[in-house]
């Protein structure tokens, strides 16, 4: 606080007080908000909380600049102070009473355009998994250019107490009592749900449906008669339906369909950011307010004060690629003509051919960041996206491993054209292309899983089940990445598996996804986490008729082999499934027959044959399955394999801890529990 002279108060309520404050280093304004806390403790663990807030970085983000605990001797307690930006112009709260005070509508443009700018923080701030929790006009922010920024995110141990809406006070007479600590203004955009369940992404929907409310009623209700109706609606939700008549006296079908989504009172049936993206008006105001746009929006427009459309039309046809001429030159024509989509088409369209001739392309970094560059700034050019990916993705093969190819600057434009395009296949093939290329790279494939690469992955997967060489590609990318520690634990999160074990249920015919479906599932069982859901998906039964259906495939018997060992390894049931499984009508389908006769037409592959014996191993360490494999005279097959292989150690050593367990049919093994590097040096086919 030392740094800092308070100007002025400009709010109190029951939780915290806020204060402009001025930075005595340069005079700069900032907003200083000083909340109270029960104890050191409390303040300390939301001191922690808050800090993960300060790596919020966006253009509709309003984070926070800094936090310091103090203790204050008047009045005993501990407080939290955060220090936000100071906006001039106000909060969506001083926009709207302007609005009310003069009974005028808002138009349905500018609600779309505020509606994508707050949708895309929000989504920014849930991908890096933080909630709002306090998503209302006040905290809403207009920035100089006049765009909004989303402020004053709540902390979970501040706001998780406020929730129980109590806190100690002393009254006059010296006793305690029970008051509100949290703000009757935030209660009135809290969903109904998260006083008994808590927080969650849709309860942050929720308030920004209030909001949305707000914004289309600014012409029918006060401040005070709106937030009426809104508690209204919670008690009886059929009365929404009444409003929406008035509501569409100004307002489109699509906006209002939005809002009702948005406002379902049982939060099972509310949408959620996903649906809402669903929605082409929610495109529509993403489209508008895209971040990534902003810069180019004001170059074009500061060219068209200069010259019309035609003009500038007729002079980009003038200046066609410079093709010919080396690739310096394009590099030059493509950073001048960069706002211009069709001149950024036919560049990246040159490059991808250069890529493929005989010299094939070679770009140095700056190169490197410019097709990055004009891919972002284009964003929502499709064909851009894939020209883009697909460059770069010529250039990873030759790449060194600290090239700028597998840093976040290049990386960060692949997810985000993967969010951009949900439903191009040919956007989703190129850049899970990409990903898969730069994930054999260690540090590209965690800044990949840092910037929600995997995710992007998982969604792809679950948008275009039915395309198996989209779904290929992206088992593929997905099971480079899950090499990294942080990314199984990424997919597992997003429950991973199920889209795994769908598209290889829905493509089991194809050799490509179920040799990189099997791999995933090798990847992801190394998470005991995955396992209830993996034996809920039937995952052993899958990975039996995978190698029934792909028998002679190698590459496909190894990866499921080694799938189904490191599932017996950790998890009798998944070991009894092996041995028998339930099969259509009510049938039984025996995995040893298959994997022996799999054996056989692989007994000469030392890859293959050491999968089937890890297997037989991993069985054999249960004492009831050992009957059954005898029954089925395995310990033949392995003195088969001894003799072939008696100098292969890798194979050697599953042989003879299976055959030892074997010829003791009674005697349990103690149970073991492999560490994550032996789990992880089972590699598997390539």
């Amino acid at each position: 606080m030392e740094n800092f002279t308070i100007k002025e108060q400009i709010g109190k309520g029951a939780q915290a007080t806020v204060f402009i404050v001025e930075r005595q280093q340069d005079k700069q304004k900032f907003v200083l908000k000083k909340v109270e806390c029960f104890d050191e403790s409390e303040a300390n663990k939301a001191f922690k909380e808050a800090s993960v807030l300060r790596d919020l970085q966006h253009v509709y983000v309003s984070g926070y600049k800094e936090f310091f605990v103090i203790w204050e001797k008047q009045d005993s307690s501990v407080y939290i102070c955060v220090l936000m930006d100071y906006f001039p112009k106000g909060t969506l709260d001083t926009v709207l009473s302007k609005y009310r005070e003069k009974k005028e509508v808002i138009d349905e443009e500018q609600i779309k355009q505020w509606l994508g700018q707050i949708l895309e923080a929000l989504m920014y701030a849930h991908k890096k998994k933080i909630l709002h929790r306090d998503i209302r006009p006040s905290n809403i922010y207009v920035q100089a250019d006049d765009t909004l920024a989303l402020g004053d995110f709540g902390v979970e141990t501040i706001m998780g107490d406020a929730i129980t809406c109590t806190r100690a006070n002393a009254d006059i007479k010296g006793e305690y009592v029970k008051q509100p600590r949290f703000t009757y203004a935030s209660m009135n955009y809290m969903a109904p749900e998260a006083a008994v369940h808590g927080y969650s992404e849709k309860s942050d929907v929720w308030s920004l449906g209030c909001v949305l409310f707000e914004l289309v009623t600014a012409w029918l209700y006060n401040s005070q008669e709106a937030i009426a109706k809104l508690q209204d609606i919670r008690k009886e939700p059929g009365i929404l339906d009444e409003i929406f008549e008035d509501i569409a006296k100004h307002y489109s079908d699509a906006l209002i369909s939005v809002l009702a989504g948005m406002l379902k009172v049982n939060h099972t049936q509310r949408a959620t950011l996903g649906s809402l993206l669903n929605m082409p008006i929610v495109r529509k105001c993403l489209e508008m307010s895209d971040s990534s746009q902003l810069e180019k929006r004001k170059r074009l427009k500061s060219a068209s004060t200069a010259k019309t459309d035609i003009t500038v039309k007729e002079e980009i046809s003038r200046w066609p690629v410079p093709r010919g001429h080396g690739v310096l030159k394009v590099l030059e024509y493509l950073a001048n003509m960069v706002d211009y989509d069709s001149c950024v088409q036919e560049a990246l369209a040159y490059l991808l051919e250069l890529s493929k001739s005989e010299g094939g392309l070679n770009l140095d970094p700056r190169g490197k960041k410019l097709v990055g560059m004009a891919m972002k700034n284009n964003m929502t050019d499709s064909e851009i996206q894939i020209h883009g990916c697909n460059v770069l993705n010529s250039l990873v093969m030759c790449a060194e491993a600290d090239d700028v190819l597998f840093t976040p600057e290049i990386i960060a434009v692949i997810p985000l054209a993967m969010e951009n395009h949900k439903d191009s296949v040919d956007v989703q093939f190129a850049a899970t292309s990409l990903l898969m290329a730069l994930a054999a790279n260690n540090a590209a494939g965690e800044v990949i899983g840092h910037l929600g690469g995997v995710q992007d992955i998982l969604t792809a997967l679950r948008t275009h089940p039915n395309n198996a060489k989209l779904c290929s590609t992206c088992l593929n990318a997905l099971w480079g990445l899950t090499v990294h520690g942080n990314n199984v634990k990424i997919a597992t999160e997003e429950k991973g598996i199920k889209e795994v074990c769908n598209v290889l249920k829905i493509h089991m015919n194809s050799s490509e996804v179920a040799e990189a479906a099997s791999a995933s599932m090798l990847a992801l069982s190394l998470d005991e986490e995955n396992l209830d859901l993996i034996c809920d998906l039937d995952g052993v039964g899958l990975l039996i008729s995978t190698i029934s259906t792909h028998g002679k495939n190698s590459k496909v018997v190894k990866n499921a082999c080694l799938a189904l060992a490191s599932l017996v390894e950790i998890d009798e049931e998944s070991a009894y499934r092996v041995l028998t499984n339930e099969g259509p009508d009510n049938t039984h389908i025996a995995g040893i027959p298959i994997i022996l006769k799999t054996y056989e037409l692989h007994k000469d592959n030392a890859e293959v044959v050491e999968s089937i014996v890890t297997l037989l191993m991993e069985l054999a360490e249960y004492v009831d399955i050992r009957t059954d494999l005898n029954s089925y005279k395995v310990s033949q097959q392995i003195k088969e394999v001894t003799k072939k292989f008696r100098l292969n150690q890798d194979i050697m050593g599953p042989c003879e801890k299976a055959l030892e367990r074997l010829r003791d049919v009674k005697r349990p093994v103690a149970p073991r529990t492999p560490s994550p590097e032996q789990a992880l040096g089972q590699q598997v086919a390539v």
